[in-house]
């Protein structure tokens, strides 16, 4: 029931964006003006934002003692943008069941490494976007108040949820045992202070780089914009992502990063056409280069795309 909440939900924000734009269309359709030499660049961007965040899921898995091969990594993480389209986050569910058949990974240390990701990927946006907006902009007024509010809540909820001590349940039950490996598993990477060092330096990396993408887009759209609020908004698009309400946040990332706009003096609805248009840059990534990436794990290991087994809950 919660998948087809999530999917109706996903449509009706899409729905009011596209009806919101066509109000508006007179005066919007004279900025889409993205040129070929701008879009090589942002789709060069984005491959070095994909091999950034292979990297990093390859070192943060090595403090799990899982050894994995780099190029695996970028193949499963350009399949799992693509599959994370499909109702119930299937990328998730294909990337646990992947390293766990190819690499010995447990579900439950699967989930440490997925919260882990999620929360450092918050962490670094929140740190960023809050640094910019006091410094640059400031935090007078209702919206920006809201917006610092939100980066700091957080930062709060994702540096106390890594790290913050949790005691390791002894208990011999089947909940025990998928808990205590959670938590074994959630020190072992707590304990590595060097690889979460160097994962949140290139995670920050990855957000500069998507906020240099919306940059062009803004740029071509011919708004004047301070560097400084293209680094806000994609501190905007990574919160979401940590949120992730609808498939590939479709749908809410618009939504936000429109709203985000205004704090930057950007009308809403001008906010909303480059957020739609970076949308449709990415799902052109993501049908081609995921599509193919896809295509060519299922050549490799067709068993990897069938249902998990059920023992997928144990944690073995």
């Amino acid at each position: 029931m919660t998948k087809w909440i999530r999917n109706i939900l996903s449509i009706i924000i899409v729905i009011f964006l596209l009806w919101y734009l066509s109000r508006h269309w007179g005066k919007l359709k004279f900025l889409i003006k993205l040129s070929a030499a701008e879009l090589i660049i942002i789709y060069l961007v984005s491959s070095l934002a994909t091999l950034n965040s292979a990297y990093i899921i390859q070192r943060l898995l090595k403090t799990l003692k899982v050894r994995t091969s780099f190029w695996d990594m970028v193949l499963l993480q350009n399949a799992t943008y693509l599959l994370n389209y499909v109702p119930m986050k299937f990328g998730t569910v294909f990337r646990a069941n992947y390293l766990k058949r190819h690499y010995g990974l447990r579900y439950a240390q699967f989930g440490t490494f997925f919260v882990y990701i999620m929360l450092l990927m918050a962490a670094t946006a929140s740190i960023v976007g809050l640094v910019v907006l006091v410094a640059v902009y400031g935090v007078a007024g209702y919206e920006r108040k809201v917006l610092a509010a939100v980066f700091l809540g957080v930062l709060a909820f994702s540096v106390l949820s890594a790290f913050i001590p949790l005691p390791i349940p002894k208990g011999s039950g089947k909940l025990s045992t998928i808990l205590r490996d959670f938590l074994i598993s959630r020190q072992q990477i707590t304990r590595d202070k060097y690889t979460l060092f160097v994962c949140t330096t290139l995670l920050l990396g990855v957000f500069i780089m998507s906020s240099v993408r919306l940059g062009i887009i803004y740029n071509s759209m011919g708004q004047n914009v301070h560097p400084a609020g293209y680094l806000v908004l994609g501190a905007l698009g990574f919160v979401t992502m940590f949120v992730s309400l609808t498939p590939g946040s479709l749908g809410i990332r618009e939504l936000v990063l429109g709203s985000g706009a205004i704090v930057l003096g950007i009308p809403f609805e001008v906010g909303i056409l480059a957020a739609m248009i970076d949308r449709a840059i990415a799902l052109s990534w993501v049908f081609v280069v995921g599509g193919a990436c896809t295509g060519w794990l299922w050549h490799k290991s067709p068993a990897d795309f069938k249902k998990p087994q059920a023992n997928a809950s144990t944690g073995n």
